[in-house]
């Protein structure tokens, strides 16, 4: 639980005075406006990395924070240090079944204190999320092959 809050401490004090908010994240905040005013999107941001789009949820989650926050871009933000933090959880949970109480500890705290993953979620960039959906999805993997659960793998 003292980890938790440490991670949430660095996430979100002061969180409006260092997000970053540049052209990314402003386009992000404009095609949320749009989807709450009621033109949805089923297209994402462009990648960079080549001529295509990536999928629209991210938008779709940041939509009521950002309506929460009076369409601040604060609202994104808060959004991106939850994620963060139940990122420090995921690690201490899969650290603690895999290894031992200890190396979860060691893992969620070396996260949760990290200078540059600090900086990434306080900033509601669409990447900022990975982590804890990458880990989320293995970790589910796991679990479903571990129990033969199928369900947890895949829906019929």
């Amino acid at each position: 639980v003292a980890i938790i809050i440490l991670a949430a401490f660095f996430r979100l004090w002061r969180i409006a005075d260092y997000l970053n908010f540049l052209g990314d994240e402003g386009r992000d905040v404009m095609v949320v406006r749009h989807i709450l005013q009621g033109d949805l999107t089923f297209l994402g941001p462009r990648s960079s990395a080549g001529d295509f789009y990536l999928g629209p949820i991210y938008y779709y989650f940041m939509a009521p924070f950002l309506f929460l926050s009076g369409f601040h871009p604060v609202g994104p933000a808060i959004m991106v240090a939850l994620f963060g933090i139940a990122t420090v959880y995921l690690l201490f949970r899969i650290g603690n079944e895999f290894f031992s109480k200890n190396a979860g500890l060691i893992a969620a705290l070396l996260y949760s204190i990290s200078p540059l993953v600090i900086i990434h979620s306080r900033s509601s960039w669409n990447p900022n999320v990975m982590p804890f959906f990458s880990i989320a999805a293995l970790y589910t993997t796991y679990k479903g092959i571990k129990q033969k659960n199928f369900y947890l793998l895949a829906r019929k």
